[in-house]
């Protein structure tokens, strides 16, 4: 084996580089290039019998120098198929896209039509859904008028009832001030005899101590004030204080509504009750100081 010293393969290196890149430079060459490729074209059979051969390459060599070594395909061929992909071929390929041009130029102007056309439809439909569109918020704002109407009405006849059942109250509270005004003059039960006094004492003081006198206080005050029970009493309550003799149900059939008022007994007790009350005077909270001390 023959070994060379480093600096003679240094610059072999750099010989085959420098010839590697000069032949890429005129491969770029368009007439070159187009030979080069052309060549291969022509010659391809000795290109493949000399890289795939089993023959020794001196066999190969004198097999292609004598088969392959015609002046046609080695030069004339190449250059003139080079010639005409460089001169001619351009031409072929202008009057080729000449006459297809104007096909490709129809075929957008058709394709151009029909988004025109595709264009105006939307358009045409887009004026059929906003004149849907306004006339559906017509019949909306017509609904909604309408609904609001009804609503109004509604109102005003929650209003007419309420101003009704207000009067109805109205009068009551005002037979009730009447009725407490008289009891308050009359200041003793002078109408009573002793021993239905003491009867009805001895039943408040069995009514204190009963279940039904932790509800007397807003039951009493319902009916004194509005002659109904408060909407959150229990309903047996309700059947033991009228069974008991205490309170009473009214009709009012021109109203429609169930009133309640203390029997003779019922004010009795009421009395006893508001008479046995501590009013306080309730003390004001104490303001703060704003002293800085």
């Amino acid at each position: 084996m023959i070994f060379f010293p480093q600096p003679i393969v240094k610059n072999m290196k750099e010989i085959i580089n420098s010839i590697l890149d000069s032949t890429k430079e005129r491969l770029k060459n368009p007439l070159l290039g187009s030979f080069v490729f052309s060549w291969m074209i022509f010659n391809w059979k000795p290109i493949f019998y000399m890289f795939f051969s089993k023959e020794s390459i001196e066999n190969r060599i004198d097999f292609i120098s004598e088969c392959y070594s015609s002046i046609y395909f080695n030069f004339w061929f190449p250059l003139f198929f080079s010639i005409f992909y460089i001169v001619i071929f351009p031409y072929i390929l202008w009057g080729f896209d000449k006459l297809t041009s104007k096909g490709i130029i129809g075929r957008k102007e058709n394709v151009l039509e029909m988004n025109i056309s595709d264009l105006k439809n939307k358009q045409k439909i887009a004026v059929e859904e906003s004149e849907l569109e306004n006339i559906k918020a017509s019949y909306r704002d017509k609904a909604d008028l309408n609904k609001k109407i009804e609503i109004l009405n509604g109102q005003l006849n929650e209003k007419d009832e309420i101003i009704a059942m207000q009067d109805v109250d109205l009068n009551l509270l005002r037979t009730d001030l009447s009725n407490m005004k008289e009891l308050l003059k009359s200041g003793t039960d002078s109408n009573l005899s002793e021993k239905a006094k003491k009867d009805l004492e001895n039943e408040y003081y069995d009514f204190r101590n009963s279940d039904m006198y932790e509800f007397f206080r807003e039951i009493g005050s319902e009916i004194s004030r509005r002659n109904s029970i408060p909407s959150k009493t229990d309903d047996l309550v309700v059947e033991k204080y009228k069974h008991s003799g205490i309170i009473r149900e009214v009709r009012d059939e021109e109203n429609q509504r169930t009133l309640y008022n203390f029997t003779s007994k019922g004010d009795y007790f009421w009395k006893k009750y508001i008479m046995n009350i501590r009013v306080t005077k309730k003390k004001k909270e104490d303001e703060h100081d704003d002293l800085p001390f």
